[in-house]
């Protein structure tokens, strides 16, 4: 007789999984601590998934960081175009898709070691460092490159550690909007610092 799987059932160990994943990294997580939070025999887990990789692989789907960087990339055009209004659209649609995806956020920016995305912390860093090296009025030196990657690097904790407060949907919003308050003021004086060391050495190389 074939097995009956239940929908409930496997919407259950997913979240479950994302639980997992999100709190302890995808290499700190086994089946049996997942079965456990889904509240289940790790034999049933395995009726619904083959294996940990599979489980993973429905959980944080293969064009999820696709969906962010696309996300991620219209927000700093909107940014770098000066509309107040394009620039809030996209702003609330980032949020909201951090929100919606909280979990898999987490893993994605921060927990991700062992998994296909475990490159994806760094290629967001290298991505935000792209973009604010091509505001820049000249290319950015070793020093201005090192404390960009740093700025970026503790932007990705940041978005992380807030995503895991645990807080509801308001609250997190809360919290993020707080930190851009802070972050995006802080970067135009950094971009304004660097441009000005920039010209400053191409005075001096005339």
């Amino acid at each position: 007789m074939a097995q009956v799987l239940k929908a409930t059932v496997r919407t259950n160990i997913q979240e479950a999984a994302l639980r997992c994943f999100a709190g302890q990294g995808y290499s700190g997580t086994s089946m049996a601590d997942i079965a456990a939070a889904a509240g289940t025999a790790p034999a049933n887990l395995y009726r619904y998934y083959p294996s940990k990789e599979a489980l993973f692989d429905a959980v944080v789907p293969e064009d999820l960081a696709r969906r962010h960087d696309f996300l991620l990339d219209t927000r700093i055009a909107a940014l770098a175009q000066g509309s107040a209004h394009e620039a809030a659209t996209a702003a609330e649609l980032l949020l909201d898709f951090w929100l919606e995806h909280r979990l898999a956020m987490i893993v994605l920016l921060d927990k991700a070691v062992g998994t296909r995305f475990a490159a994806y912390p760094a290629a967001f860093v290298e991505r935000l460092v792209t973009h604010a090296a091509s505001a820049l009025d000249g290319d950015p030196s070793p020093p201005h490159d090192e404390i960009l990657r740093l700025v970026f690097d503790n932007t990705r904790k940041a978005i992380a550690r807030i995503l895991a407060t645990g807080g509801d949907r308001e609250h997190i919003s809360a919290l993020i909007t707080a930190f851009w308050s802070y972050q995006l003021p802080g970067l135009r004086g950094l971009m304004a610092y660097i441009n000005a060391d920039l010209s400053r050495a191409a005075q001096r190389i005339e």
